[in-house]
């Protein structure tokens, strides 16, 4: 798979910027309500584009990442649980500080990740898919047995965005330009990564490992690698989640978010990293606008994602860069 071109490097950019401007607008037109939709397209965005790194790039189709949703979304909700308690996390005391409790989440994310995809990518194919799918159920249900957290209806966390930093988090605009930040960033970097050396071995890896092994290349190291960067960050993701919703719940590690992160990066466009956000924003638009329409919007939003597919096999990036080309 080539680098980016500049077409996907443009289309990148102005979606960014038009997304970095979407709060200002719908509060001008009186619909401030839907600058939390919007963080949330950005901080499930981020997971998407997180997963479309190890699927699009590495050829590594996970049914698994809502694992990774769900520790980053119960570490930073557990010491935020244990913060506003005063009760202590394992003899250690809790903190709602963003600034510890989303980088601690990450790194939890990295480890979870290198021990799941460790096992996992010891298969192949099917047996892969199934295997992250497996270990997803195990860590959705170890979240589920924890009563001190709510168990099965989780626990509201209060307060938990107090600050960030020396920002009001509290207010929906400042968050959601904290969480922009990140995407942004981790945008960059995945980007970087994906046009360094070690991002050319991982989509040698997936046009043709044995080539790549032949070479002399670690293939299982590399691959394992980009499965723990791709976990660290929708660990992250699932931070953010929990802080913005103010609620820990074992339903982010649900199968079905996986699904859902899956449908985003189709919908947006596989092996496009941008695509994972735009599949987001579409996924969310498309909800937002059935549920104003009728109260069977699950019906109309799987209409809509079915029309996408069908109408643009290689996602709404595909489109937008078939356009930009058709002018060049």
């Amino acid at each position: 798979m080539r680098s980016p071109s500049r077409w996907h490097v443009a289309l990148t950019v102005g979606f960014l910027a038009l997304l970095s401007v979407a709060p200002l607008w719908v509060d001008a037109s009186g619909r401030g309500y839907l600058v939390t939709v919007l963080t949330r397209v950005v901080i499930f965005g981020l997971a998407a584009m997180s997963l479309d790194f190890v699927m699009g790039y590495g050829g590594m189709v996970s049914l698994g990442h809502a694992a990774f949703l769900g520790a980053g979304a119960y570490t930073a909700g557990a010491l935020t649980y244990h913060s506003l308690d005063g009760s202590r996390l394992l003899g250690i005391p809790g903190t709602d500080q963003t600034l510890v409790t989303w980088p601690l989440a990450t790194v939890v994310g990295a480890l979870l990740g290198l021990v799941i995809g460790g096992l996992s990518l010891r298969t192949k194919g099917i047996y892969f898919i199934m295997a992250t799918l497996a270990f997803n159920q195990m860590i959705y249900f170890l979240f589920n047995a924890l009563e001190i957290y709510g168990g099965d209806d989780g626990v509201g966390l209060f307060a938990a965005r107090r600050a960030i930093g020396p920002l009001d988090a509290s207010d929906d605009t400042v968050f959601f330009y904290v969480c922009f930040a990140v995407l942004v960033a981790l945008a960059v970097i995945l980007n970087l990564v994906v046009r360094s050396p070690f991002g050319r071995v991982v989509r040698g890896c997936r046009s043709n490992m044995a080539r790549m092994a032949a070479l002399g290349y670690q293939t299982y190291r590399y691959r394992l690698a980009a499965f723990a960067l791709s976990a660290a960050i929708t660990s992250l993701a699932g931070a953010m989640a929990v802080t913005e919703s103010q609620f820990l719940s074992p339903s982010f590690a649900e199968w079905t978010e996986s699904g859902e992160l899956l449908v985003m990066v189709i919908v947006g466009g596989l092996g496009s990293l941008i695509g994972g956000v735009i599949g987001a924003g579409a996924l969310f638009l498309l909800e937002e606008l059935s549920i104003d329409i009728t109260d069977n919007w699950q019906f109309f939003v799987g209409v809509g994602l079915l029309a996408i597919v069908l109408g643009a096999p290689r996602g709404l990036t595909g489109v937008l860069l078939g356009l930009g080309r058709s002018h060049d």
